[in-house]
């Protein structure tokens, strides 16, 4: 490696005289577009269909009230995920990756809260319990989007 480095300083006047292949920048250009759809979809669509599996498997686990409570909890923190990735991939596409990271460092739940609770708590102990944990997730996610919607107001 060395050597190239080498050949490429010593002859670095050669290189800067090649002219740019015609339709080099409207090639790089597609390549970028298509990145930004990848990300796009890597991080929305699995986020979303987290969302709606955990949904759909908290189903089995509470009373109608609960699981309405629940669900909506779920919901709500599912709503905040798209809210936050539409509005970074509007105005931040580059920090799409990151916040993409943020987002299910606050989210990921390997097992989730709800299937680990003993069934000898009553429904007020589970659903206390359920609002302070998931809360503090919709309470991280509500920060998150508000730094980048007040980033945003700063730039306009």
């Amino acid at each position: 490696m060395d050597n190239l480095e080498k050949y490429i300083k010593d002859n670095r006047e050669a290189f800067d005289m090649v002219p740019v292949p015609e339709g080099s920048l409207d090639r790089l250009m597609a390549k970028t577009r298509k990145r930004t759809i990848q990300i796009r979809l890597r991080w929305i669509l699995p986020t979303a269909a987290a969302a709606a599996v955990l949904v759909l498997f908290v189903t089995g686990y509470y009373n109608n009230d609960e699981k309405l409570h629940l669900n909506r909890m779920l919901e709500g923190i599912a709503r905040s995920e798209v809210e936050i990735m539409t509005l970074v991939e509007n105005s931040y596409p580059q920090d799409l990756e990151a916040v993409g990271n943020t987002i299910r460092s606050i989210t990921a739940e390997a097992i989730p809260m709800y299937s680990l609770l003993p069934e000898e708590l009553s429904t007020k102990e589970r659903r206390k319990i359920l609002d302070e944990y998931y809360g503090a997730k919709l309470e991280a996610l509500d920060r998150v989007k508000e730094y980048y919607a007040h980033e945003m107001n700063n730039e306009l």
